[in-house]
Formats: structure tokens, C-alpha cells, sequence
């Protein structure tokens, strides 16, 4: 069902055949809408149309379609953008997983419209690149969306083999790098400057809205300390029921038991040995599971402080940013794909970005990622952090964010790749395993994850919280 929005009260193209059968006269009237056009100018025609995949090594994200449109102008000029870049939903009736993922993105939560207004609002507002907005609209009765933003001229990436890029082509200042794909830190020449340079805007970004860049869209910040909220707030916590710390250790336990299945008798091939251990699987299976019912105290402690919440990326992993590199060699980069963009305790976004970091590479720049990202924030005008007081706040996540990785499993995982087809994947390099949007993603996560675990004593962190910083934030339960 085709709508007007609600940007522009017009009709707008669904999908990649209309986005070419619109015509010329359709996004002159667009651009000229959102003025992104002048108006003396206007789009001659449209060159091309491409779709890009959904599905295989190269495909394109899984948030929805995405296209690349190559228009013509009457006068070109240099600062409009001949290759473009659309993005729009799924069709809740293209398939099962199509059906599935409309649902999740564009109706369980609004992802959609923080996207479209943060690029019609906070393009010149943001310390780094975004790419330009030419259009945006949504209409709220049928969820359906459409962006168009300039093209990233992404490099060309050399040639694979198994899993690891083997050409070199040489790169001038200034040119972008190669696109990576997600779950793909293989396909990256230096895993940490990529990291690092991703921590360094995310703490730009989140001490901008300390400074109150973002004011005009989000709405002013309320500041608060620990002491206010404690005074306050907390107070107005309801008491929970005896039984539920019992539930929520016994759901904890029944989610890891699916993690330590798969491990161990379903897909041992893709894990590590460390990862796939037994012992350490029903160690950590025991230790999430008392940890559980205090997974609602720690994330009120994180909000406990208006210094630790900011407006923050959610996802902002490697493929959502573009990369280049100056004269002296220092990368920057530029951000897109801001799906539900907002305020949040921004520590718990950290998980979103380092999700996708082999086990190897975190154990190393663990503690660097996170003291740069104080250093960066206080240097923007942030409030001055405590480094070990990032450090706790990251590592009292994990618990709650390895139980998480779980729940994936029988919804994503198996779903995409059956049990039938397990015992034929060869490792993560197999197109069973690549080539699957959510086998990729989510068995990735997992897999670093359980690799991870046992480097740290996230059980010994949780109980020295809970007996120290914590204690004023634990949950009453009641009889």
C-alpha cells in the first residue's frame, strides 16, 4: 500500500523498480522539496538502478533493501551527487525472514524514523562526516520508508583467499578504504587503528551532547548525579516478587544451556577450543545464572549519573563507518546508518561496536579502547570519567550481553542454517556460515564471546559490585 509521507505529503518510490520508474521529474520535485536541489536546476534523467544483495559475502547489511541510483542533472554541478545510495524496508511479504525482520525493525520499536530525522537535523551538527541527505520520508500507517544519501566512494578491495585479503593496491591520501563487510574484521588490514578510530568519534560524539549540540533535535539533557538519582528516583523502584530471582536465574541458565549445546554437539567446528570447552561452558552457564537478577540492578546503575548518558550510535561497527587516511598516515572516518539514534547510557553501546572484535584483539586493546575513549571525552568537553570506573561499567555488561547472544540461536541461526546442514559447514570461511546474513552475524557474536569469557573474572567483578558500588541499587525482593 502506497501512502503519501509524512515529510513530504507526497508519494515516494518502495523499492528498486520504483525508484526507476518514478522518473526524473519525481526526484527533481524531492530534491527541490527538501532542497537538496536548486532550484534552478533539475535532475535530466536517470542512468541506472542497481539492487544490492540481501543475502551472500558481499551482502549489503540486514536492517532492508538497499540500491544504488546513478542520476543525471541539467547543469552538473560539484556539489551534487551523481551516484547515490537508497535504503527501505523489508516487504513484510517477500518472505518468511522478510515478515520477520519488518516486523522486529519497523514495528516492535521505531528504528526507522530516527534514521530519516537524524539525517534531515543533525548533518552539520555532528564532529565527523555523515553522508549528504537528498531525501527522506516514512509514513507512519504502513511503516514504509525511503532514504537517499550521497554514495561513499569506497575502494576496491583486493582479492580473497580463504578469508584473508592477499592483493595489495596501493591508496592515495584522502581515498576511502575498501568497504567491510559486518562480522568481517578479517578483511581489515589493521583491526585495532580501525577500533580505536571508532572509539575516538564515538567519545566525540557523546561529549558534543554533553556540550548540547544535538539540543535542537533530542531535546535539552537533564543533568542529574548519583546522589540525585539515588535521592530521588530510586526511591520510587517497586520491590519484586521472591520467586522472579529464581525465574530469572532458571531463563538464564535454560538460554546458556542452548549456547553450550550448539558449542559443544551442534557446530564445534566454528568455535575455538577454549570456546567450546565443557567445563568452562557450564562454569560460565552457572555463573551468568547467579548473575541474572542483577542484571535490572547494574543497567539502573549505569542511568544512575547524567555524565555516563549521551546521545550515542547504536551499532557503530566497521561496516557502518567509511575510513581514509591523511598525508601522515592518521585515519578518520565518517559515520552512517543511524537506526535508532539517541540518548543512553552509552557504555551499554560499547557492546554494539566490540561485538564483532576477535577475542585476541580485545583481550589486547581492551583497556586502551576504553582509557582513550575517557581521554577524547574530556578533550570534546565531556565531564571528567574515571577510567576503572569505565572499566567496571563495561565488564559488568558482559554477563547480561553473552546470555543475549544465546536467545539467537534457535530465533536466527538455525533458522537460516538448520541442524541438517551443520555437520557439512567446514568453519566460518564456509558459505554456509558467510553467506548467511544471521548465521554470519549472530554465530560470530557467539563465537567471540565464548572466547572471550574465561579472560576475565566477570563473576568475581559482579560480586564486588554487589558488595561495594552496587549495593544501594540492588533489587528488594519480597515474599
Amino acid at each position: 500500500k502506497s501512502l503519501p509521507g509524512h515529510f513530504s505529503g507526497s508519494k515516494y518510490p518502495q523499492n528498486a523498480e520504483e525508484l526507476e520508474a518514478f522518473g526524473a521529474s519525481w526526484y527533481t520535485a524531492a530534491f527541490h522539496k527538501f532542497g537538496t536541489l536548486p532550484k534552478d536546476n533539475r535532475v535530466k534523467r536517470i542512468v541506472k538502478v542497481e539492487q544490492l544483495p540481501h543475502s551472500g559475502f558481499d551482502a549489503a547489511g540486514g536492517a532492508g533493501h538497499k540500491a544504488f541510483v546513478t542520476l543525471e542533472y541539467e547543469k552538473p554541478d560539484p556539489n551534487l551527487h551523481t551516484e547515490l545510495f537508497a535504503k527501505f524496508p523489508w516487504d513484510y511479504h517477500e518472505s518468511e525472514g522478510g515478515k520477520t525482520y519488518r516486523m522486529q525493525i519497523s514495528c516492535y520499536g521505531d528504528n526507522d524514523a530516527p534514521e530519516l530525522l537524524t539525517y534531515m537535523c543533525c548533518e552539520h551538527l555532528f564532529p565527523f562526516r555523515i553522508p549528504k541527505l537528498y531525501f527522506c520520508d516514512i509514513n507512519r500507517d504502513t511503516t514504509n520508508y525511503m532514504l537517499i544519501i550521497e554514495r561513499v566512494p569506497f575502494g576496491k578491495r583486493g582479492k580473497i583467499q580463504k578469508g584473508r585479503i592477499v592483493e595489495k593496491i596501493e591508496r592515495k591520501p584522502f581515498d576511502v578504504l575498501p568497504v567491510c563487510g559486518k562480522y568481517q574484521d578479517y578483511l581489515l588490514d589493521d583491526p585495532a587503528q580501525i577500533y580505536f578510530c571508532l572509539f575516538r568519534e564515538m567519545a566525540h560524539l557523546a561529549a558534543w551532547d554533553q556540550q548540547g549540540h544535538y539540543d535542537s533535535h533530542l531535546g535539552v539533557a537533564v543533568k542529574f548525579t548519583q546522589e540525585q538519582f539515588l535521592t530521588h528516583t530510586l526511591p520510587t523502584r517497586k520491590p519484586a516478587r521472591a520467586r522472579m530471582k529464581g525465574i530469572r536465574m532458571e531463563a538464564a541458565g535454560m538460554l546458556l544451556s542452548k549456547g553450550e549445546e550448539f558449542a559443544t554437539k551442534i557446530a564445534p567446528q566454528v568455535f575455538t577450543p577454549r570456546g567450546k570447552d565443557p567445563q568452562m561452558l557450564k562454569k560460565m552457564q552457572e555463573d551468568i545464572a547467579w548473575i541474572a537478577p542483577y542484571f535490572d540492578d547494574i543497567r539502573t546503575w549505569l542511568g544512575s549519573c547524567s555524565d555516563w548518558i549521551a546521545a550515542m550510535h547504536p551499532n557503530l561497527q566497521a561496516d557502518n563507518a567509511f575510513f581514509w587516511k591523511d598525508e601522515q598516515g592518521d585515519m578518520d572516518c565518517g559515520v552512517f546508518d543511524w537506526s535508532g539514534f539517541g540518548r543512553s547510557p552509552f557504555v551499554s553501546n560499547f557492546m554494539g561496536c566490540l561485538s564483532g572484535a576477535e577475542a585476541d584483539l580485545l583481550d589486547a586493546h581492551e583497556e586502551g579502547l576504553l582509557q582513550m575513549f575517557c581521554d577524547e571525552y574530556k578533550r570534546y568537553g565531556g565531564p571528567d570519567l574515571d577510567y576503572k570506573d569505565m572499566m567496571l561499567r563495561y565488564r559488568l555488561l558482559w554477563p547480561a550481553f553473552v546470555m543475549d547472544c544465546c536467545q539467537w540461536i534457535e530465533r536466527d541461526i538455525l533458522r537460516e542454517c538448520p541442524l541438517e546442514e551443520w555437520p557439512t559447514v567446514t568453519g566460518i570461511h564456509d558459505d554456509k556460515f558467510v553467506d548467511r546474513w544471521n548465521v554470519r552475524c549472530r554465530g560470530t557474536t557467539l563465537i567471540n564471546a565464548f572466547e572471550f569469557w574465561p579472560r576475565r573474572p566477570f563473576r568475581k567483578i559482579v560480586e564486588d559490585w554487589v558488595a561495594g558500588p552496587g549495593k544501594p541499587f540492588l533489587t528488594e525482593y519480597t515474599v
